[in-house]
């Protein structure tokens, strides 16, 4: 079987890890990040889906968890997608430096297709983050109304997203500079810079969420 291009939804948790750890250059960092936060967010779900079973007593919280379980639920199904979106990406990348260049036609070509893969792959970390910043607002959120015996959970979740965040930003910070068109560059530079200030962890973070 050819696992580069088996979803890496379908695999078991023993063959994707064998899958990272191999010399294959997919999965790497920014699509083992999406998976961690996708869990994350199954973290934060799992808190509110508990805290529903007897929350029908207080309308306006239960109504407020039914709110976020639909929300969580349709944000781990987009985040999901951008896991296998990521590896191939960078696949699709690689597999353009294959492309002939004897002469300036193909030359012009290939690097044509390098530059639309690497932006390609440099923009999807960004989305993902974005949908990552979703998942902790939420995560936040839900801290406040959920059952405290779930609480960890909740909390743990909101912690792999915010590190997770981090992991596909580092992705960015590895593709920025094979870009060549600079005002492109630069603006994907900013989104980066903004979503790692809003979102990933500090100790100051931390202490917050925990007094939330």
């Amino acid at each position: 079987m050819d696992h580069a291009d088996t979803s890496l939804w379908v695999a078991t948790a023993a063959e994707l890890r064998d899958r990272v750890a191999s010399t294959d250059p997919t999965p790497g960092g920014g699509s083992v990040s999406i998976v961690t936060a996708t869990l994350g967010l199954a973290l934060i779900q799992k808190g509110v889906v508990v805290s529903l079973k007897k929350s029908a007593a207080d309308i306006a919280r239960h109504q407020k968890l039914v709110d976020l379980n639909l929300a969580i639920s349709n944000l781990i199904v987009s985040l999901s997608a951008f896991a296998d979106a990521d590896s191939f990406a960078f696949k699709s990348y690689l597999e353009a430096g294959a492309l002939p260049q004897t002469t300036e036609g193909e030359v012009a070509l290939r690097r044509a297709a390098r530059e639309a893969h690497i932006v390609k792959a440099t923009q999807i970390p960004i989305e993902s983050a974005v949908k990552m910043g979703t998942g902790v607002e939420l995560g936040e959120a839900a801290a406040k109304v959920i059952d405290a015996h779930v609480r960890s959970e909740v909390l743990a979740g909101v912690v792999l997203l915010r590190a997770s965040i981090k992991g596909v930003l580092l992705s960015v910070d590895a593709n920025l500079s094979r870009i060549s068109n600079s005002a492109l560059r630069d603006t994907l530079k900013l989104q980066r810079s903004e979503l790692e200030r809003a979102f990933t962890l500090t100790p100051e973070s931390l202490a917050h969420l925990r007094q939330s």
